[in-house]
């Protein structure tokens, strides 16, 4: 009898673990499929010539140039949202004819250079621009730096993507 009693308890423990072990197997398959459909923002930057870069969970970017008749930095900031691209500030080093003076809601001097901020303007999701013979254009993604190749069309865009459409993309761009 007793026996009997210690095989059906080890029975029991068997398939108390197993249970155990297939609920965890499944909850971690759950949490995948749902981590794999939560969307991300996205932001790829093209070159002319099908050279690719993209971000996943990119918030902000700017752009920098060396203005072709002052000879001078500009840079403007851009955040991205659920609809898109906005334009939040923009700063360079002289300002002079040509050179809105009410853009946003605050303008002001420091460390030598001329804040427009408070823009907030709407770009939408996605935009072209040319860098020049001698504009040394850069693009800092969330912190980092990167020189853009002189004479070249660039597109930039901002999609909303699955976790692993985004990840198939950072793949395909590498």
């Amino acid at each position: 009898m007793r026996n009997k009693e210690y095989l059906n308890n080890e029975k029991r423990g068997h398939r108390s673990g197993a249970l155990v072990f297939r609920s965890i197997v499944l909850i971690i398959i759950l949490l995948c499929i749902v981590l794999l459909l939560i969307p991300f923002q996205v932001l790829t930057i093209e070159e002319e010539d099908g050279e690719e870069s993209a971000h996943i969970g990119a918030s902000e970017f700017s752009l920098r140039w060396k203005h072709s008749v002052e000879k001078e930095d500009w840079e403007e900031f851009f955040v991205l949202t659920d609809t898109g691209i906005l334009l939040t500030k923009t700063r360079f080093k002289t300002f002079g004819a040509g050179v809105p003076n009410d853009v946003g809601s605050d303008t002001f001097i420091k460390d030598g250079w001329v804040y427009m901020s408070g823009i907030q303007r709407s770009i939408g999701t996605s935009f072209y621009f040319r860098t020049g013979k001698t504009t040394e254009h850069r693009i800092t993604v969330d912190g980092q730096s990167v020189k853009l190749k002189a004479n070249s069309s660039y597109h930039v865009t901002v999609n909303q993507l699955k976790l692993f459409q985004a990840l198939l993309l950072k793949i395909r761009v590498m």
